[in-house]
């Protein structure tokens, strides 16, 4: 039985979208930021976005190290795989707080601001 999707074709998708979404970002930022006369801010908050394709791509790639080195089916890689995952959400998700708290004074003003 063939698999519907590939790893190699999953690699280079993933691939690509880690290449053109920051370019993307870029550019939709970049014009809502015009429509709101707010430039600058519009596409650095559009490639802030576009860098979860650069992420993505890093994600898979440890992924499947860990993969290649225990196994698809063991418990073992599965509970490196997900203390790596949760690691990073916890770091991620600290970091992002700490910065909306420095930023926004803790009161949501970032998100708000992205919505107006």
């Amino acid at each position: 039985m063939n698999e519907l999707v590939t790893v190699e074709q999953a690699s280079r998708a993933i691939a690509v979208l880690a290449i053109a979404l920051p370019a993307a970002g870029l550019i939709a930022g970049g014009v809502i930021g015009a429509s709101r006369r707010a430039l600058a801010r519009g596409a650095l908050l559009g490639v802030l976005c576009g860098l979860a394709g650069p992420a993505i791509w890093l994600l898979w790639r440890m992924y499947n190290g860990v993969v290649g080195v225990y196994g698809l089916d063991s418990v073992r890689g599965l509970l490196v795989n997900l203390a790596l995952f949760v690691a990073i959400g916890v770091v991620l998700g600290l970091g992002i707080g700490l910065l909306r708290r420095r930023l926004g004074g803790g009161s949501g003003k970032i998100a708000s601001t992205i919505g107006e």
